[in-house]
């Protein structure tokens, strides 16, 4: 990284870091411009036709009382999505009903009490933050936030009222570039080993480089913007994993490239962040969480569907040529996120190159021995399966898990993320059905399942990529249970004979019954000694020993984005009291 005094004197010359979104014409010569733009307009024209939604104290006190987010957040990320959505139409094309949304809409962010959303309002030891400092508190959207109002000057600046730019460059004065600019004060995102680092630190840093003039001042800023992009990429292995999932990835990532390009830009090519290897070996991963079309993997807080984004995609494989982006039908709607990040969004449009290439190979398989992935593809199966740790960011107790992937969609799966509440990151976590190993394609030895924490990981990890691609591991220091002496589990995707065969060897000092667990989105059916999953366009057998009796069970979690009531279907095997369990199990395609 580099000092404030060579940052002070790279910044001498200033550069101008131009966001200039494309002509009408040029968008609309490609489907993906033309379907983007008319998605922008029909959702501007809707919101035209109704109020802003409001934040009621009510609102915002229901996380204090229940521990629900969604009722809060809901009309909090719709007032970013109209910003970001009349915005990028102001910018595109002159009509003074967008200009004068636009300017309501600033007026109305910048008159909200707090940036910061309710449950983020801690300090450096996780604890409450008194009410005076509620303001000022930078997390990852109040950070955002002033991100978004300063990229919209940027855009849209020449076209709005003085009185209107003036309200917006004194909120983001007041309520970021000042609380962190005090030496004083360390901040809760500054030592937060995950994309939090990526995203406050990178929108921080971009509001400066965009609005703050003085060179001294700037450089104090981005010198402490860097230092926090150095722990972000010290929570990456030399793998360059975001072992959180695509959507992780593209948060932290996509906030960190927006920065390291403007501060590229600002510097004249002097400050490269691209040039370090291991923003490189994080730049070539995405493709990596892309089993097949529509299908990503979904460990820990992940998704079991994801998508890319355009703009992001495009500029990465501009500077790593070697960047794979996927089918452009994998490719994320503008408007599809949910929390409507200003910077991705607008970059869709300023960094989409046509002529970039898509497409991935049907047949691949990667070790990626940090976060101690195997990936294994083919036009089968897709098989994705881990080691790993019960300690990781956003962690789930799913040591040596795995997920099968047939026609796009997981069959044998990991859900990912539920819906995020006062109890998703505290102590009761790991009494959810979703974060315990009981919602995994783990076993349960003796009834027990495996404990979080660091401790616990997967020990003589072994993987293998060829014909076979092949992963081994020994689990039984994942859990507390006194009386198992060894776990042994073996995973192969045997991709010329189209199967994957798992075998769990497990070894008691005192006879103990055990179970093996299989999870699936899909209604499960027993027939002949096998279990069936089935999909709307896909089944995938499972065939298991006569020893084990089966059980067909479900649960029900929220769903992350909406909190709606989800399935999840279960099958359990069930073996009797023995000292030694050994059962081989082979999956393949119907």
């Amino acid at each position: 990284m580099w000092s404030k005094a060579s940052l002070f004197e790279a910044l001498a010359s200033p550069q101008a870091c131009r966001l200039e979104l494309p002509s009408l014409s040029e968008l609309t010569q490609t489907t993906w411009g033309q379907t983007q733009l008319d998605a922008l307009r029909r959702q501007g024209e809707e919101w035209l036709g109704q109020p802003i939604p409001e934040l009621s104290y009510q609102l915002f006190a229901e996380y204090a009382r229940s521990g629900d987010r969604i009722r809060f957040q809901r009309p909090y990320f719709e007032r970013r999505g109209r910003l970001l959505t009349f915005a990028l139409l102001c910018g595109l094309e002159p009509d003074s009903r967008w200009k004068t949304a636009l300017e309501d809409m600033l007026w109305a962010i910048c008159a909200e009490p707090f940036w910061c959303i309710p449950a983020h309002f801690l300090d450096v030891d996780e604890q409450p933050l008194p009410f005076e400092a509620w303001e000022t508190c930078l997390d990852l959207f109040a950070c955002e936030t002033g991100f978004a109002l300063a990229e919209t000057l940027v855009v849209c600046g020449d076209l709005l009222d003085e009185t209107v730019k003036a309200q917006v460059q004194a909120q983001i004065e007041r309520r970021i570039l000042t609380p962190f600019c005090r030496a004083e004060q360390i901040h809760r995102f500054e030592s937060m080993h995950n994309n939090w680092c990526a995203v406050c630190a990178g929108a921080i840093g971009g509001t400066a480089i965009h609005l703050v003039a003085d060179r001294a001042r700037l450089a104090e800023i981005l010198s402490r913007c860097l230092s926090t992009m150095q722990t972000y990429l010290d929570s990456f292995g030399e793998d360059g994993v975001c072992t959180e999932g695509v959507g992780y990835w593209t948060y932290g990532f996509g906030f960190f490239t927006c920065f390291a390009d403007l501060l590229l830009h600002r510097t004249g090519g002097v400050c490269n962040l691209f040039h370090i290897p291991k923003v490189k070996a994080i730049a070539l991963c995405q493709q990596h969480y892309f089993l097949s079309e529509g299908c990503t993997v979904s460990f820990a807080d992940g998704s079991m569907t994801g998508g890319f984004r355009m703009g992001l995609s495009c500029r990465l494989q501009e500077i790593y040529p070697e960047c794979a982006i996927p089918s452009p039908a994998c490719a994320d709607d503008l408007l599809r996120d949910s929390c409507y990040r200003f910077c991705l969004g607008l970059r869709d449009f300023v960094w989409y190159r046509p002529n970039a290439r898509f497409g991935l190979p049907s047949r691949r398989s990667v070790w990626l021995s940090d976060a101690q992935w195997l990936l294994s593809t083919s036009p089968s199966l897709c098989l994705a399966a881990k080691a790993g740790s019960n300690g990781e960011s956003h962690n789930h107790n799913d040591c040596g898990s795995f997920l099968v992937c047939r026609e796009g969609k997981q069959l044998l799966c990991d859900f990912g993320a539920c819906l995020y509440d006062a109890q998703s990151f505290g102590p009761l976590r790991y009494e959810r059905f979703i974060h315990a190993s009981r919602s995994h394609n783990v076993a349960m030895p003796a009834g027990c399942q495996q404990s979080p924490g660091s401790a616990y990981h997967a020990r003589d990890v072994v993987a293998e990529c060829g014909e076979q691609d092949k992963l081994s591991m020994e689990l039984s220091g994942c859990y507390e249970c006194p009386s198992l002496n060894r776990y042994h589990r073996s995973i192969c995707h045997d991709v010329p004979v189209q199967q994957i065969i798992v075998r769990d060897t497990l070894d008691f000092s005192s006879p103990e019954r055990c179970t093996e667990v299989f999870v699936s989105p899909y209604p499960i059916s027993l027939k002949d000694g096998r279990a069936v999953f089935t999909s709307p366009h896909a089944q995938l057998e499972l065939v298991f020993p006569a020893c084990l009796t089966p059980r067909l069970c479900t649960e029900t979690y929220l769903a992350h984005n909406t909190g709606a009531e989800t399935t999840a279907y279960l099958l359990h095997l069930d073996a009797a009291e023995t000292l030694r369990h050994d059962y081989t199990f082979v999956i393949r395609g119907m």
